[in-house]
């Protein structure tokens, strides 16, 4: 069981409460950057994040609403109990979309391609993430939620804790709609016959929150994003990418690479601080499915030994495919990814993506897409599911 006590709000600005399970307490608090409208239908859901399937048993120390609780304990199948059931929240007409906002290539493509009054929502887990809070905060006006969270170890839950402050300002933001900036290399499955993106259903928390999905970038790769930065802020790369990671990290040197190979194919001159290339390489190919997809790009572009410098132990078969394949569709736009994209946001969409000169693929484009798949299938098997 875990119980979520002791909840108070302080100016409408500061959530603190206490974890207990497991006979321990811990603290937690989320402070935000300007006063939101909070309820506690909104501060259940946004919790319930951290708790997923986990356990059998969940108590929040608050009064929602009984279709709140409702939604949380289908989400969890776990015995909710509160303090009290509160009042049905009036539910305000909605409108717009809201990012979750990191300030990294990809969410700031994501903004680069969604509606210009675009709300957003970033997070500040402290410690190294404090170098994105001041690339953020200099150049957007974003709500932006600190918090420990990561001390409590809770995030290991779900994945949806990262939309945690998006959720928890859902009544203030007012948003219907609402994304991340998660990319065609998130996951293998998105390159299987029938990717669980493809169906942009909208997961449980943020359903319950009022918003709908809404995944701007989700048939793009990290190719594609990079295109669509160059053209739409050029001016924020150099910027982006040192709030991304420390200087020596690999995680660094990769994006320094692929802005660098994706910059020179698009003309577009860039003033970059190149890092030395890290002394190991982290990964074999094979244990990390979006630097397996990516490597074959640089091999392509770039050259075998400078993708051998991210990924060690590249098959000889993949060097052979990126020799023989035009590899197109990393510049282009997924359509299966996007097939059930909210349609009064598609045509914003491609007349974005036009503009930065990003098409759909074409057959070759799947011709190839398939061939790659099949290249990745045995290392990693959800692709072809």
């Amino acid at each position: 069981m875990i119980r979520f006590i002791n909840i108070t709000i302080t100016d409408s600005q500061r959530i603190d409460l206490e974890v207990e399970r497991n006979g321990a307490v811990q603290e937690l608090w989320f402070e935000f950057s300007q006063r939101v409208v909070l309820s506690d239908d909104t501060i259940l859901i946004a919790l319930s994040t951290l708790c997923a399937r986990v356990f059998k048993a969940i108590h929040f120390d608050l009064s929602p609403s009984a279709e709140a609780i409702r939604k949380i304990e289908a989400y969890t199948l776990a015995e909710v109990t509160t303090r009290g059931i509160g009042a049905t929240l009036e539910e305000a007409s909605r409108y717009g979309t809201v990012l979750s906002f990191s300030g990294g290539f990809d969410s700031l493509a994501a903004y680069c391609l969604m509606p210009l009054d675009t709300g957003l929502v970033s997070m500040d887990f402290m410690g190294r993430f404090a170098r994105e809070r001041a690339f953020y905060e200099k150049h957007f006006k974003t709500i932006t939620v600190q918090t420990n969270l990561l001390e409590t170890g809770l995030h290991r839950n779900s994945w949806a804790f990262m939309g945690i402050g998006a959720i928890l300002t859902s009544q203030h933001t007012s948003a219907a709609f609402h994304t991340f900036g998660s990319i065609l290399e998130a996951g293998p499955d998105n390159m299987s016959v029938a990717p669980a993106a493809a169906r942009a259903d909208t997961f449980p928390p943020f359903a319950a929150a009022g918003f709908t999905n809404a995944p701007f970038v989700v048939g793009l790769t990290e190719i594609g994003t990079l295109q669509t930065l160059l053209h739409y802020r050029p001016d924020l790369v150099r910027e982006s990418l040192n709030s991304v990671a420390s200087p020596g990290e690999e995680k660094l040197y990769r994006k320094q690479v692929l802005t660098q190979v994706v910059a020179a194919r698009r003309g577009v001159k860039l003033d970059l601080d190149i890092s030395p290339k890290p002394t190991k390489t982290h990964f074999a190919f094979g244990q990390n499915f979006a630097l397996d997809l990516l490597a074959l790009y640089i091999a392509k572009h770039a050259g075998e030994d400078v993708a051998s410098d991210l990924v060690r132990d590249i098959p000889t078969d993949a060097f052979d495919h990126a020799k023989r394949l035009d590899l197109t569709f990393f510049e282009r736009a997924n359509t299966n990814l996007f097939d059930r994209f909210p349609a009064e946001y598609f045509g914003g969409l491609t007349e974005r993506l036009s503009d930065a000169d990003i098409r759909f693929y074409t057959e070759k484009d799947w011709i190839e897409f398939r061939k790659v798949r099949k290249l990745l299938a045995p290392y990693h098997p959800a692709v072809s599911r």
